[in-house]
């Protein structure tokens, strides 16, 4: 299987070299999923192979098909789609800190703890420029077919050069990280002027801006590199040897490149010390970069008694293809590179035939990795980088790897805070049965935040306090489902981190100038402690720091410091998009009417047109007349609810119900709660919208009456949802949904809160989630499915949450109802499969890369739904209306019919009898782990507890 940025080749290339090319697109990197691939080349994508059907497809979500990959080819820099089997992988690049596992459907994964990376490397070649100036120059962008050139000595190769040996170009360099006056930031561009040596031996210094590629490759120049210019420029230039002269052609090799400025990103002032509180300026001119203040963090520096220990990581130069390196000790690499051996010869360049200028410059022509990995057994590994795939698992909030602090799910109300009754270091993994061993720190704490209510604006538990300190209690094994290894408390090897106590700062300075309060991640002890590196420190050492004295301020992944979740950090009127507005034309803004109605029941067959535009209609409450004439759109093709089975028996029994509907003009007995009801009870305070303003427009009112009919139609609604509105307010609903079979939401309530806005249609309905938290130590914690967030919001094109790329699948005024919305809550996200809800996902379905994380997944959400039964059932039996928990108002009879009446269907029943079904299997162990039938050993321990917990509610 290929990765994003892997190096590759042809296979049976009878070129030397061969031509090389870089991923840059797969079908399991959802983040290279962009669409319209084309509008982003400026050449043609190469398309050899393919039907036209295929490419048409790619052509539209820039998802490359099935056993295929997109790359581009790096001396061309064409792009092309080809298939995986015609390419042969040379390089996969890995990082200290990446998580990897061994291939696709691999239970256990690791860390990378070092890498070990060797490299081929391309001298400078000679040649005759024009007509007999001699230069030296770079073959990588050496060009046969220009006629300015003749390559006169092409030197060999250097062969299996080891990058701890080499250092890059020039420094700084982009992304460099760098130190000024006591601030930590980072290169992000350069402005440099070029040295070059034209062909009658003078010197002149130009622009960067103003040179270009004899090759006329894409790239900037660089040391090596033969350049073309105007006469201007040269005449305008600095000249350091010689003078201009109109005879000589304005061609030359650069021969140095010096930084003129220097933009940089700031990332954070040092928080011990002396303290620098104002934010350098983000372009640094030649006077300040080259001052004492400024330093560049090499972080491949080791301590001067460094010892290779098994443990500790040792970063490397970030190495590429085409990247340009020298020798950290010339004098010493011409002794070992001699000849003698295979490893190739260095041919050095002497300064005083270049004018002083260090010409000795090397280009990476092949790079190979071996890595050490620690895996989740805490066994150690080194093998080919090319052996391994990063673990690319999205959302599995229960992973955890030794040397991570995690702490219980299980906590107690203190002081308004979440206090987590123990917190410890994991020691090791068993991954295939999601159980972890933990050794506790007695003297750790931590606490939350507890927020009266999760809103949309995002106000969730929030980490207040958090001392890990060292572990030194006793070693228990732990479902990973009952711990948190939260982000707050942990780091990752290759972090950087800021020193972030006074006392352990004075107690490891040596100076006023000595830079100790910067540092890496180089290794997680299994006691708690971490190993930091300070590379910039006159001396570098590494120290062993407790975790709330560093604070980490850049993430080796790349990752923000802290992750929100993954929820978008816009707001959620910034991340709708356009609707289809494809009928509305300039008045888009008015709601109209006259548009012909086509109208389909929820299974997509065409309902009677006399039964939908009844205009004599009156709701069950009496006296609200309900206009329709408006139509209804199409239901989603891919939902048929007819194959969403929920297992309610409806005939189980008829139902008297209860005096909190008895306002209502309803018969006093229904074989079960009705689907559809118009309430005239007053508009419960926990509705989310209770509070937005009704619509005044006819145009609308009349829409909103089309809405009702078309739900209290026969048959209408499919079975497990229930819809409630009022008659104060028929702008507002409250509907419930029973989680379909056959997946890990069977037989758990949902309840959606929906408000028909002021400009409805032409704006699609809002909705929002009511997400309840789960009791302590059952197992559920997180979302309940991708598209359902804890704050409420639901990702949906129809609700134009969420962008689809399929223009049809968004709200459109003329065509779109809220039973629609409806149906697709039920059909395309409560699915057996929630995994491939994640944004990007869908088409790794069937993959045997997905097969695992989508069955760990699976657990996760079967035990978070369950809390959702148990909470709601747990209001119910309070029989307090203060218990009920937010969205159950004017829904807590049909719940309590639904899971405790003996004339209902006793779903409390159905929920135990499934969760000691999947218990007994799973304890068995004969089956193999899917989420669904058979669940891991973790799972099934927080299972128990719910099983009981359930059980305890039927007795209550």
């Amino acid at each position: 299987m290929l990765c994003t940025e892997d190096i590759v080749v042809k296979k049976g290339s009878t070129r030397q070299p061969s031509p090389i090319a870089t991923v840059e697109r797969t079908v399991q990197d959802v983040d290279t999923h962009l669409p319209g691939p084309f509008m982003q080349e400026e050449d043609p994508i190469g398309k050899k192979g393919f039907s036209d059907a295929v490419w048409r497809k790619f052509s539209l979500d820039g998802v490359p098909p099935q056993g295929t990959v997109l790359i581009r080819w790096v001396r061309t820099d064409r792009v092309e789609l080809i298939r995986e089997d015609e390419l042969e992988i040379l390089h996969r690049q890995l990082y200290v800190g990446d998580v990897v596992m061994r291939g696709p459907g691999s239970t256990e994964s690791g860390v990378v703890i070092n890498v070990n990376s060797r490299c081929s490397l391309l001298p400078m070649g000679t040649a005759t420029v024009k007509s007999n100036g001699k230069s030296l120059l770079s073959l990588s962008t050496f060009d046969d077919s220009t006629d300015s050139v003749r390559l006169s000595k092409q030197p060999p190769h250097l062969l299996d050069v080891p990058v701890s040996e080499l250092q890059y170009e020039e420094s700084p360099a982009e992304d460099d990280m760098i130190v000024y006056k006591g601030w930590l930031g980072k290169v992000l561009s350069m402005s440099c002027h070029l040295s070059l040596r034209l062909t009658d031996n003078s010197v002149v210094e130009v622009d960067e801006e103003v040179v270009e590629l004899l090759s006329q490759a894409p790239e900037l120049p660089r040391i090596g590199d033969v350049v073309k210019t105007k006469k201007a420029n040269l005449r305008t230039g600095v000249w350091k040897f010689g003078r201009y002269n109109a005879n000589v052609p304005p061609i030359g090799t650069v021969v140095s490149s010096r930084p003129v400025s220097i933009e940089v990103g700031w990332v954070s002032e040092r928080l011990v010390g002396s303290i620098e509180h104002h934010e350098p300026p983000n372009v640094l001119e030649r006077d300040e970069f080259e001052s004492e203040h400024f330093r560049v963090y090499d972080r491949s520096r080791k301590p001067a008694a460094s010892m290779d220990l098994p443990m500790v990581s040792n970063s490397e130069v970030e190495i590429t293809m085409g990247l340009r390196v020298r020798f950290r000790d010339l004098a010493g690499a011409a002794v070992k590179y001699d000849g003698a051996g295979t490893f190739g010869k260095i041919e050095r360049i002497p300064r005083q035939d270049t004018l002083g200028y260090d010409m000795n410059v090397f280009e990476v022509s092949s790079v190979s990795a071996t890595v050490t990995v620690q895996w989740q057994d805490l066994s150690i590994t080194t093998e080919p980088s090319t052996a391994l795939i990063p673990d690319t698992a999205i959302d599995d909030e229960h992973a955890a790897w030794p040397g991570e602090a995690a702490h219980t799910l299980a906590a107690s109300k203190i002081d308004g805070l979440s206090r987590p009754h123990q917190v410890g270091i994991i020691q090791s993994v068993k991954a295939a049965e999601r159980m972890a061993r933990i050794r506790w720190c007695p003297e750790a704490s931590v606490a939350y935040t507890q927020p009266d209510k999760i809103t949309e604006e995002g106000d969730v538990a929030e980490m207040v306090e958090a001392v890990v300190a060292i572990a030194t209690g006793d070693t228990a094994e732990v479902s990973l489902y009952d711990l948190d290894a939260a982000a707050e408390l942990n780091v990752r090897r290759g972090d950087v981190v800021l020193l972030d106590s006074g006392n352990v700062y004075r107690d490891l300075s040596r100076g006023a100038g000595d830079v100790c309060w910067l540092g890496e991640v180089v290794d997680t002890q299994l006691d708690g402690l971490l190993l930091i590196r300070l590379g910039l420190s006159d001396e570098v050492r590494d120290v062993a720091l407790k975790r709330e004295d560093v604070r980490v301020v850049i993430r080796s992944d790349g990752t923000d410091v802290l992750d929100d979740g993954g929820e978008d950090d816009t707001d959620e009127e910034d991340s709708a998009w356009d609707m289809d507005t494809d009928s509305e034309g300039d008045d888009a803004d008015e709601v109209t009417d006259e548009e012909e109605a086509v109208y389909q029941d929820e299974n997509g067959d065409p309902m009677d047109i006399d039964e939908a535009e009844n205009e004599d209609w009156e709701s069950d409450e009496g006296g609200v007349d309900v206009d329709t004439d408006i139509p209804e759109g199409d239901l989603p093709p891919a939902v048929s609810i007819n194959s969403i089975a929920h297992g309610l028996d409806l005939s189980a029994g008829i139902h008297s119900i209860s005096a909190h509907h008895s306002q209502a003009t309803e018969p006093t007995t229904l074989s079960g709660p009705l689907p559809y009801l118009i309430l005239s009870t007053a508009i419960p305070p926990s509705h989310h919208f209770a509070s937005q303003p009704s619509s005044s427009n006819p145009a609308t009112t009349k829409r909103i009456g089309k809405e009702h009919r078309i739900l209290s139609s026969p048959d209408a609604l499919p079975q497990g949802v229930y819809v409630r509105s009022w008659d104060s307010r028929l702008d507002l609903f409250r509907v419930l949904f029973i989680g379909p079979l056959g997946t890990p939401y069977a037989s758990a309530p949902f309840i959606i809160d929906f408000y028909l806005p002021t400009d409805y249609p032409h704006g699609p309905p809002q909705a929002h989630f009511h997400s309840w938290p789960g009791e302590s130590g059952l197992g559920g914690t997180g979302g309940v499915n991708p598209n359902l967030y804890e704050t409420g919001k639901i990702c949906l094109s129809l609700l134009g949450t969420w962008e689809s790329g399929a223009k049809t699948e968004g709200w459109s005024s003329s065509k779109s109802t809220l039973l629609q919305v409806i149906v697709s809550i039920l059909g395309l996200v409560l699915v057996p499969e929630p995994y491939f809800n994640e944004a990007g996902y869908e088409p790794l379905a069937g993959q045997e890369g997905s097969k695992r994380p989508s069955a760990l997944y699976n657990e996760r959400t079967f035990l978070r739904a369950n809390g959702f039964v148990i909470g709601a059932v747990a209001a119910l039996r309070a029989r307090n209306s203060a218990a009920l928990l937010p969205g159950m108002h004017d829904l807590q009879e049909e719940l309590r019919w639904l899971y405790l009446k003996h004339a209902g269907p006793r779903l409390l029943d159905v929920v135990i009898e499934r969760v000691e079904g999947i218990l007994e299997r799973s304890q068995a162990g004969s089956a193999e782990v899917d989420g669904s039938a058979v669940m891991s050993k973790g799972a099934t321990i927080p299972l128990s507890r719910i099983a009981a917990r359930l059980r305890s509610l039927t007795e209550a």
